[in-house]
């Protein structure tokens, strides 16, 4: 693993000294990164069952050392494969951002993204996991600043307000559960003994750092504002990625703690809202950035299903439950890697040649980019589960293992496991007219603005390779299940009972029934020729098709009488607008110019959870800011007071 985490390094070097070198810089620069992650699939992947450990600068504060479990493989694996893909998809894309700041220091700051979530994995006790996290936390928050505009601003300042407190969060548990075993240490958590009420304090201060990183309900609002405001390439890296290095957190309380069966359904039930809140927003969204941050809510709450139906089964000592949970969760996190880094890399490459972000503009663009439309084709049949593509293995484990849940004895857990199988059915559901939605309004139809459509055409070839290396991922994901579910089993296998799940290439689920991807392929390939076969048989349709306009009613047909996004969901906003509160403004431009009309749902979450604290906050830092009166003997007091703060709560703890 050394050299995977000394080839990034060598990465950002070389960036910078290529400073004055700006495009030769980024070329570099990206090229290292794409051979530094290449390997790393390749060595993560190889070891992903073996442990080991590294010690480097025993001088240092500290003394760092990095450990990999079997865990840590996993995830490592899936930051280097999404890191490939987008590594290779920047060494062209980034040259648009030639004239807006230093491709060196935007190629080096990138190098050391990755690195940081290599290395947080990595750690081994609580002082370099904080370093690390923070470092990835600041150096995501300067990659946006790349697009330089108000809405980035304000997306970071929200990003990193919210990253504060869960930093906090994380902080004062791991502090807490050092406390007890008297080490900072990860070794020295396993096996803890703690009170019920300790563990549970640890536990929600952990669940709500983490989970406010990963994007779960109602820490959501940063997501949809920071990533679409990033540039293309670290958009995929926050939303395949980062959020994932949250989990990887949660996962590691979870195994060190004693946990509780209302844990489990704690997660569950936090799982299902983000699940069903995210979808229901994303399908309002006419930003298609925006939307497939929503998308990424939505998922984080698939996964939490998963896991919360894995911590349970650990509390309820039901080991096969258990490893079902967590497969589920795990095989979502690499699933939800690779299609959502796709998606933003496909709507990156339509940012990239229509320069807006609004679908509304667009229309026809699998004419002019059908490459671009492929690929985020296969992304959006991902997503939305469609067989035999690997969304729809993960979901199905997903609701095998909430099916189990709801057989269990007690009449709580069973309601919240029905309740969650609803929730998962209804998100799957919106999900699929949401990805209906913005495919076909961008990339169907015909040009909804013609200067747009003129402009447009296929991006370069860096751009299409790194979609096609997530193209690859989303069809062997799901057509290899079996060795997917195996290596995932192993991992799983390290800190739970062994549990096959696989057998050939059925995959089968502790309730009897079995799944093979393979057959299901193999069926979908036949009724596609069905149709073909039956028209050779018929020896029908013998003339060639004619191409013309559609019926309009009798007026000459216009593009602007095409469906748009808006009328998509316009049903579902009337039906929910208690939680949308959209705001329309109709504009009229006179006789002989269109009306123009907008529709913007709000998050209303924001207006109830975060503008209170806000508003407080700035009336608070209005008050404190009269301490600063520039008398010295004030400030001398003040740290006096602070020091004998500390030495207080120290000798409490």
């Amino acid at each position: 693993m050394t050299q995977v985490y000394f080839l990034y390094f060598i990465g950002c070097v070389i960036s910078l000294l290529l400073y004055k070198q700006n495009r030769i810089a980024a070329k570099v620069g990206f090229s290292i990164s794409a051979i530094a992650s290449a390997y790393g699939v390749l060595y993560f992947l190889i070891n992903i069952g073996e442990s080991s450990s590294l010690s480097m600068f025993e001088s240092l504060l500290y003394s760092p050392k990095l450990t990999l479990n079997p865990l840590g493989n996993f995830f490592s694996f899936i930051v280097s494969l999404i890191a490939f893909a987008s590594s290779v998809y920047a060494i062209q894309y980034t040259q648009e951002y030639e004239k807006k700041g230093s491709l060196a220091v935007m190629a080096a700051m990138f190098n050391g993204f990755i690195l940081s979530m290599l290395l947080l994995i990595a750690s081994s006790d609580v002082f370099w996991f904080i370093i690390y996290w923070e470092c990835m936390t600041l150096i995501s928050a300067y990659l946006i600043c790349f697009n330089d505009s108000k809405e980035s601003l304000k997306a970071i300042m929200i990003y990193l307000g919210i990253a504060h407190l869960g930093a906090m969060c994380i902080t004062a548990a791991f502090l807490l559960l050092s406390s007890q075993s008297g080490s900072l240490e990860f070794s020295s958590f396993e096996h803890i003994t703690l009170t019920p009420v300790k563990a549970s304090v640890i536990f929600i201060l952990a669940f709500i750092g983490f989970g406010s990183k990963a994007g779960m309900f109602p820490m959501h609002v940063w997501l949809p504002k920071a990533h679409p405001a990033a540039p293309t390439n670290v958009s995929a890296l926050m939303s395949g990625v980062m959020i994932k290095v949250a989990l990887f957190g949660i996962i590691k309380f979870c195994l060190w703690l004693p946990v509780m069966k209302w844990w489990g359904l704690l997660i569950i039930v936090i799982g299902a809202l983000s699940a069903l809140l995210g979808v229901l927003y994303a399908l309002v969204q006419h930003d298609y950035k925006a939307l497939l941050a929503y998308h990424s809510v939505e998922n984080i709450g698939i996964i939490l299903l998963g896991l919360g139906t894995g911590v349970y089964g650990i509390a309820a000592h039901m080991p096969t439950l258990a490893a079902i949970g967590f497969l589920a969760g795990m095989y979502h996190i690499l699933n939800h890697a690779t299609f959502k880094g796709l998606l933003f890399l496909g709507a990156g490459s339509v940012l990239y040649t229509t320069h807006t972000k609004q679908m509304d503009v667009l229309g026809g663009l699998a004419r002019k980019m059908p490459l671009t439309a492929f690929a985020f084709l296969i992304g959006s049949l991902s997503i939305t589960a469609i067989p035999p593509l690997n969304g729809f293995i993960s979901e199905w484990v997903t609701y095998q293992g909430m099916i189990q849940g709801a057989l269990s004895e007690y009449m709580s857990s069973r309601m919240i496991f029905v309740i969650a199988v609803i929730a998962l059915a209804l998100t799957g559901a919106l999900a699929i007219m949401c990805f209906v939605k913005v495919y076909s309004v961008i990339f169907g139809g015909t040009p909804r603005d013609e200067k747009i459509f003129n402009k447009a055409k296929e991006v370069p070839f860096t751009m299409v390779l790194g979609m096609f290396i997530l193209v690859t991922g989303c069809l062997a994901f799901g057509l290899g299940a079996n060795v997917v579910v195996e290596n995932i089993m192993l991992v799983i296998s390290s800190f739970s009972e062994p549990y096959v799940a696989t057998n050939s290439t059925v995959i089968t689920s502790p309730i009897g029934s079995m799944v093979s991807p393979l057959l299901i392929l193999i069926v979908l390939a036949i009724s596609l020729l069905i149709p073909i076969l039956i028209v050779k048989l018929l020896n029908a349709n013998r003339t060639k098709p004619r191409q013309t306009d559609p019926w309009a009613c009798g007026f000459k047909y216009n593009s602007r009488m095409q469906m748009t996004a808006s009328p998509f969901t316009g049903d579902l906003r009337r039906l929910l607008n208690w939680l949308y509160k959209s705001e329309t403004k109709v504009v009229d431009q006179g006789y002989f110019k269109p009306v123009v009309y907008k529709t913007h749902a709000k998050d209303v979450w924001w207006d109830l959870l975060y503008a209170p604290i806000i508003n407080l906050t700035t009336k608070s830092a209005k008050l404190i800011s009269k301490m600063q009166n520039g008398n010295v003997n004030s400030y001398s007091l003040y740290i006096l007071i602070a020091l004998c703060l500390f030495v207080g709560i120290s000798s409490v703890i």
